[in-house]
């Protein structure tokens, strides 16, 4: 009887042949979404909050050193306050948002929830832009994962306390249907920071439990469900000091087959710093996990 649990190392160690010390990015940069896209180069986008031009992207081939490159979102421009007329949108705009290259149509694609009502779909032909604002539509999809499947299906996970799964259209620019999919477990007094993959053909959602420090990890043979969760990471203690624990971040496999987990730490005032971490899958009892 075997399964397989998760060991999260967080303080400096040996990657893709070169040592790091953490946090790889000594920068604000909230809220992760990572993938290895075209070329066998890492995109990293991350939260922006109120600032213009928002969603900001950095590109690595090697998960250590990044390199801003642009941004998914040309201009805020979503209200007035955005402008400071009538208003101001401090702690506002872009928060967890998802960003992924299709393939079939060469296309990219930026998915976030602004201000906590309205979903925003960008979509460029090239990495580095033009971003243009293809779509938009309610539900809110906050804290947003977004997963290309095999047959070319796009899935989104999303939501706070409450998880749902929606299916997209042929062209990612609506949505085909949504289903709930899971509250938050027992550990948790609520979860956020969803983000969805599908690997060896089971399909999975990352989540986090911000008030407890739990990191959780769902599984399931349907992106609709139901869903079984495991316990991936407990208060890990941060490798940068002040720093709060390791939270909501990104699974990523580089092309070798290895795998890594991208989160960050709040250490205030320096911001929520990407820290990064080599994970290791022990096969010990029953009910593997991949």
């Amino acid at each position: 009887m075997m399964k397989y649990i998760l060991y999260l190392l967080s303080v400096a160690w040996l990657t893709l042949g070169q040592n790091f010390t953490n946090p790889v990015i000594y920068e604000d940069f909230a809220d992760n979404d990572i993938f290895l896209g075209p070329n066998n180069v890492y995109y990293f986008s991350a939260s922006s909050m109120h600032y213009s031009p928002g969603a900001p992207i950095l590109e690595s081939y090697d998960l250590v050193n990044w390199q801003l490159i642009g941004h998914s979102v040309p201009m805020l421009n979503f209200g007035s306050n955005y402008n400071m007329s009538g208003g101001y949108a401090y702690n506002e705009g872009i928060w967890a948002s998802t960003l992924r290259h299709r393939t079939s149509n060469n296309q990219w694609y930026w998915i976030g929830c602004v201000n906590f009502w309205t979903t925003y779909v960008y979509t460029a032909p090239n990495v580095t832009g033009p971003w243009t604002e293809s779509s938009s539509f309610n539900p809110c999809f906050y804290d947003c994962g977004l997963l290309i499947d095999d047959n070319d299906t796009m899935y989104v996970a999303y939501g706070s306390n409450n998880v749902s799964v929606a299916q997209l259209s042929s062209d990612g620019l609506s949505i085909v249907k949504t289903e709930n999919v899971f509250g938050y477990p027992s550990e948790c007094t609520g979860i956020e920071g969803n983000r969805m993959y599908k690997i060896n053909g089971t399909y999975y959602i990352l989540d986090d439990c911000p008030s407890e420090s739990y990191t959780i990890i769902w599984k399931s043979s349907s992106p609709f469900g139901p869903y079984t969760n495991k316990v991936l990471t407990h208060s890990v203690e941060a490798p940068i000091p002040d720093g709060g624990t390791a939270t909501q971040g990104s699974l990523i496999e580089t092309q070798n087959g290895d795998w890594y987990f991208m989160s960050f730490s709040w250490a205030y005032p320096l911001g929520r710093m990407p820290i990064l971490a080599p994970i290791t899958w022990y096969v010990l009892f029953s009910d593997p996990l991949l």
